[in-house]
Order: structure tokens, then C-alpha cells, then sequence
């Protein structure tokens, strides 16, 4: 899907990437969640993740960084980092290879499952002993799934709350985890001839845009009760899915 960049549709994008920042500002929720399904039928589904490389590399170096357990949770979850690599190619592999009307589809679905994992998050315990072996099949899941959808998070997100991991080793965890999968993941997408310049340039605007908006959500989070917003976040989010799943159908 070509882009043109209208004034109508670059306010549009810049209104995106804005409210995916303030989002991003409220809840801490991932920026891709936000910013795909509503980018998708404007830039393409292919092109939004591409959108987000230098958002995705920034913040979550900064917050790996910050959470002083980046070296800890490398020897933790070391397991689950070759493994979310493979899953990461197996599913960029069929990411570049599907029409638009299919891809807009499946991301449709999997927006809403990510959404209806948050609204509805899973009590789980990870039995004493059971790490080592659960940790990598976490991983090849999780690559899979971000693949597919530059979802990278859901299986590490459920992952992590199962072991009841401090706030810090879960920031620290996810993030190392994001930027390691992230690497093959957009370095596919470079591959393909989907992440080139125009992108990197774009993406770069984008990471200016969420920001203003990030710095706009910490204002709102004053304001407002984080937990009904989330909510009506991701109930919009699983109507969008919705949306997409019917247009992919039909196109």
C-alpha cells in the first residue's frame, strides 16, 4: 500500500502518533498496540510497524538502562532470546508475504487478542522448577507473534506477572526483551525493502510526535482515573480490531 502524504493524512498521523504517546503517557501500555490498527489503513500495515523502529530502540534502551536489572534479567531469560529471534524470522517471513487484505486481517485479531489479554489480565503461577524449560517456549512464542505483528510483549507480559517479578525486574526484563527481538524484527522488515531512509525519517518524526504526547498523558494521569481510561482504551482498540478484521475480509 503506497502512502501519500496529503496534508489531511499527515495531520492525521501526527494526531496518531500524538495520542499514542499520551497512551503511552497514562498507562505505560505499548506503543504498537495503539498505533498500528489506527495507522494501518493509512500508511499500511507493513509501513506503520516500520514507523516504529527508533521509538521502540529509544525508549526501551532508556527503560532497560534505567532499571538497573538489565544484566540480571540477561542471565535470567537468557533462554528465551535465541528462540524469540527464530520466532521473530518465522513470522516476518509470512508478514512480507501476505496480501494486504489478509494481513490487515490477521493483525485485526491479533489486536484484539492483545487487547482482551490486557482488559482481562490471566492469574498465573509459574510452578517452582518449571523456569528453565517454560522461559525459551515463552520466547519462540513471543517472536512468533511479534513477527507477525511488531506485537512483541504479550507472552513475556503474562510471562513476567506469572513469576511475580518486582516492578523494576519486570521494566528492566521486558525492555531488554523488546530491544533484542526487535533487532531481527526490523532488520527483516529492512530486508524485505519495507524499512529504508523514507522510513527512518518518518520514524523519527514519530518518536518527536509520541513524545509531546507522553509528556501530554503524565499531565492526564492527573487528571483522570487510569484504570477507566485503560479500559475504554482497549475496549476502542478491540472495535478497531474488529473493523480491520472486516475490511480484510472484504477487500
Amino acid at each position: 500500500m503506497s502512502f501519500e502524504p496529503t496534508l489531511e493524512t499527515l495531520l492525521y498521523v501526527a494526531f496518531v502518533y500524538v495520542l499514542t504517546g499520551a497512551v503511552k503517557g497514562v498507562l505505560g501500555i505499548g506503543l504498537p498496540l495503539v498505533s498500528l490498527p489506527l495507522l494501518a489503513g493509512t500508511l499500511g500495515p507493513v509501513t506503520a510497524m516500520a514507523y516504529m523502529v527508533v521509538p521502540t530502540f529509544a525508549v526501551n534502551l532508556w527503560q532497560a538502562i534505567q532499571s538497573g536489572y538489565l544484566v540480571d534479567a540477561f542471565k535470567r531469560f537468557w533462554t528465551a532470546y535465541p528462540l524469540a529471534i527464530l520466532g521473530v524470522a518465522i513470522g516476518v517471513s509470512f508478514l512480507t508475504r501476505m496480501d494486504a487484505g489478509t494481513l490487515t486481517a490477521v493483525v485485526g485479531v491479533l489486536v484484539i487478542f492483545v487487547s482482551v489479554s490486557q482488559l482481562f489480565p490471566l492469574r498465573l503461577s509459574v510452578p517452582h522448577g518449571f523456569e528453565p524449560w517454560i522461559t525459551p517456549v515463552v520466547g519462540l512464542c513471543s517472536g512468533i507473534l511479534g513477527g507477525l505483528s511488531s506485537f512483541l510483549g504479550p507472552f513475556m507480559v503474562i510471562y513476567l506477572v506469572a513469576l511475580r517479578v518486582t516492578k523494576d525486574q519486570f521494566v528492566g526484563a521486558i525492555a531488554l526483551f523488546y530491544l533484542i527481538a526487535g533487532i531481527p524484527f526490523f532488520g527483516g522488515l529492512a530486508v524485505s525493502g519495507n524499512l529504508g531512509v523514507e522510513e527512518l525519517i518518518g520514524s523519527t518524526a514519530a518518536s518527536v510526535m509520541i513524545l509531546i504526547g507522553v509528556v501530554g498523558g503524565q499531565w492526564v494521569r492527573k487528571k483522570v482515573s487510569p484504570e477507566l481510561f485503560r479500559k475504554a482504551v482497549l475496549i476502542m482498540l478491540i472495535l478497531i480490531g474488529a473493523n480491520m478484521i472486516r475490511k480484510g475480509l472484504m477487500a
